[in-house]
């Protein structure tokens, strides 16, 4: 019979072994993303674009070793541009997926409710292309973006005024909230420049025969044609323009004119139209020309093509969440709601766009674009003037 003495021996030799075998070490649990884009139907371009600066940014962290030895987990979901489509992917990554934040979005139809669910959930939410006023005027401590309308308001209404020193104008815009709003600035400040807003309508949602409206600008005799309208309606207005002999001294469009794909769809006849950016190839905040050399061929190597502007916009956004996550991943404390919260409003980073920060209400305070000008067959800066490549032609 064994003795209690060897029973207890037999014991201590069993935990030795067991403890001077080794055991893997449990993984640190991911921490998830979730990225809420169009990536199908009419605004998937744009909405790709976005993903890409997302993805770029989120696996260059990774590949850094994540944040605070814990991968990043992006779980990108596709609204296919429909308000319910949004709502719904907002609701699960919120929920059930667990999403420590919110990231995305174009177009404010798709942005203010995905920000009302974000809202509910406590969970942080950083668009990445907003404008509508209504959405931080609201007191929703959890919404953050990193445009604004100011940004597009100053430079543009300025060029007009300044740089082709116009006194007649034609508005046209979309009906989506931030297009009706950037109209609604425009004319403000143009009445009060004395610039006179001849014809200021929005084009009708379908609308694909816009020569009556053309005419009206034609019969008005605007200098200007301003069109807050986006890439597809800019293609359209422009060739509608040019079938029907209306001949103005500039066209301006805030939305798309940036894109590479105006000159190639448009030819001969994209020449000396305008268009607004905040970055794309070339054209970069001052001091960050590196930084936008290394974020152009690092794009090209992981997708096979050029970036497009609004790839800077989700790369800058995805650089100021991650930002803002390091300290609160690295405190050690869960990153709940509020804390993560609290974290996106101290982040102040500078991205080849420029410097990402927010106020109080969570709207940008460095946000500005500038006007490019298509000369030759590519786009370049015309204004403002401390930062142009080219004189206006």
């Amino acid at each position: 019979m064994t003795s209690l003495a060897e029973r207890a021996l037999r014991g201590a030799l069993v935990f030795c072994l067991a403890a001077a075998w080794p055991v893997p070490a449990r993984a640190a649990e991911p921490i998830v993303i979730g990225e809420i884009n169009p990536l199908t139907g009419a605004l998937a371009l744009q909405g790709t674009s976005v993903h890409q600066g997302i993805v770029l940014a989120i696996e260059e962290q990774n590949a850094r070793g994540g944040i605070a030895g814990r991968n990043l987990l992006l779980l990108s979901r596709d609204d296919e541009g429909r308000p319910e489509r949004a709502i719904g992917a907002a609701e699960e990554l919120a929920g059930r997926s667990q999403a420590v934040a919110l990231i995305g979005g174009y177009v404010d139809s798709l942005v203010g409710p995905i920000a009302e669910v974000a809202d509910r959930a406590r969970v942080p939410y950083l668009a990445t292309a907003s404008l509508d006023e209504r959405l931080t005027g609201r007191g929703n401590r959890y919404f953050f973006r990193i445009s604004s309308l100011a940004g597009y308001v100053r430079p543009m209404t300025g060029f007009v005024e300044s740089g082709l020193g116009a006194r007649r104008v034609a508005v046209l815009y979309s009906p989506t909230p931030g297009a009706t709003q950037l109209a609604r600035r425009q004319r403000e400040a143009f009445e009060q420049s004395g610039v006179r807003v001849l014809v200021y309508e929005p084009l009708a949602a379908g609308l694909s025969d816009f020569t009556p409206l053309l005419a009206r600008v034609r019969d008005q005799g605007a200098d200007v044609l301003i069109s807050n309208t986006f890439f597809a309606d800019h293609l359209v207005l422009v060739r509608q323009m040019a079938q029907g002999g209306v001949k103005l001294r500039a066209f301006l469009g805030a939305f798309g004119m940036e894109f590479p794909d105006v000159i190639r769809s448009l030819g001969p006849a994209a020449e000396g139209l305008y268009g607004t950016t905040a970055w794309q190839p070339g054209v970069v905040a001052p001091g960050q020309e590196a930084a936008s050399q290394a974020f152009v061929e690092a794009f090209a190597k992981r997708f096979g093509v050029q970036a497009a502007p609004l790839a800077m916009h989700g790369y800058a956004a995805a650089r100021a969440l991650l930002t803002a996550l390091e300290p609160a991943a690295r405190s050690g404390r869960p990153l709940t709601g509020p804390g993560l919260r609290d974290a996106l409003a101290a982040a102040d980073v500078m991205t080849p766009m420029g410097r990402v920060r927010f106020d109080e209400r969570g709207d940008p305070v460095s946000y500005e674009r500038v006007i490019l000008q298509i000369q030759d067959g590519r786009h370049v800066v015309v204004w403002p003037k401390q930062r142009a490549e080219a004189a206006v032609r």
